[in-house]
């Protein structure tokens, strides 16, 4: 719980001290029965770009949750175990294993009613519809959000995850490009949700304002877009620190524009700063660094 709180306060160095001890106890204690803690550590390790530590404390919930009773009671936090392992899995470019784990939570969750797992199904949907979304099956990307919106109408139009699935249908209007007007309507919509919640200075608005200048940047409004990322790219450093993953995605969109403009030397330093940081986070033959260096080796100087 300390940890959860640091990474709350964007005190990363003292969350990830917490996490460690937190990881140390966990190896030496018999966690039968309280599998879920795993969870949210597994959650905490994950929010600190430390994908590796995430992947084993979800694998020790799902191998723990495994061998209990099949029910309610344990499909739940099962499904949970098995959405942090497909996410993991996925953030390290292997999305067979990703998509096996995700369709197995599917399972679980589809067709239980009540609010706290029709939650859970809406998460599902959403890490299902990343994963298509980056594997370039688009259509299949928009069903599993529009999926997890209606499984969360009737929690009603604030509710947080709302947001989460208004924030990914305005990334996949960029991903698909053309610029379609729908992308921003979408970004605005999740950045009001979260403002409500949240304040206008959480990462979670930070990412927001950040998939926003991308679709205004696909729409031609440079100038716009560089303020909107700029103002995320703050927040991030603000919060995660200037060596997070998410700052590195600001420092490239915000590269695209500095190209476009013809500030090539800006760029290229941009380009450098967000490889750098992409190396410190996903594993070297990683899709997002392979592309990102062969960038950076294609720049003239």
């Amino acid at each position: 719980m300390r940890g959860v709180h640091c990474r709350r306060r964007g005190w990363h160095a003292e969350a990830e001290r917490w996490a460690r001890r937190a990881t140390e106890a966990a190896r030496q204690a018999d966690l039968a029965g309280h599998a879920t803690l795993l969870v949210d550590l597994a959650s905490l390790w994950h929010g600190l770009t430390r994908y590796a530590q995430a992947h084993e404390c979800a694998r020790w919930a799902v191998e723990s949750l495994t061998a209990e009773p099949a029910g309610p009671g344990r499909d739940g936090p099962l499904a949970d175990a098995l959405v942090r392992m497909g996410d993991v899995e996925r953030r390290q470019a292997r999305y067979a294993t990703a998509e096996a784990h995700l369709r197995r939570a599917s399972g679980l969750v589809d067709g239980l009613v009540d609010g706290k797992d029709r939650e859970r199904a809406a998460t599902v949907r959403l890490a299902l519809g990343v994963l298509c979304k980056e594997t370039g099956r688009y259509d299949e990307a928009e069903t599993c959000y529009r999926e997890a919106l209606a499984c969360l109408e009737r929690h009603g139009a604030e509710h947080p995850m709302r947001a989460d699935a208004l924030h990914n249908l305005a990334g996949l209007a960029h991903a698909r490009g053309g610029g379609d007007p729908a992308g921003e309507h979408h970004a605005w919509a999740a950045i009001e949700i979260r403002q409500r919640a949240l304040g206008p200075h959480h990462d979670h608005v930070a990412a927001d304002l950040a998939v926003l200048g991308a679709v205004l940047a696909d729409q031609g409004r440079h100038a716009e877009a560089a303020e909107v990322l700029h103002r995320a790219m703050s927040i991030f450093r603000e919060r995660l620190g200037a060596d997070h993953y998410e700052v590195a995605v600001c420092q490239v969109n915000l590269a695209h524009l500095d190209d476009l403009q013809g500030r090539e030397e800006e760029a290229g330093r941009r380009y450098r700063d967000a490889l750098r940081i992409k190396r410190r986070t996903l594993d070297p033959g990683h899709p997002e660094v392979e592309r990102l260096s062969a960038l950076v080796r294609a720049r003239p100087g």
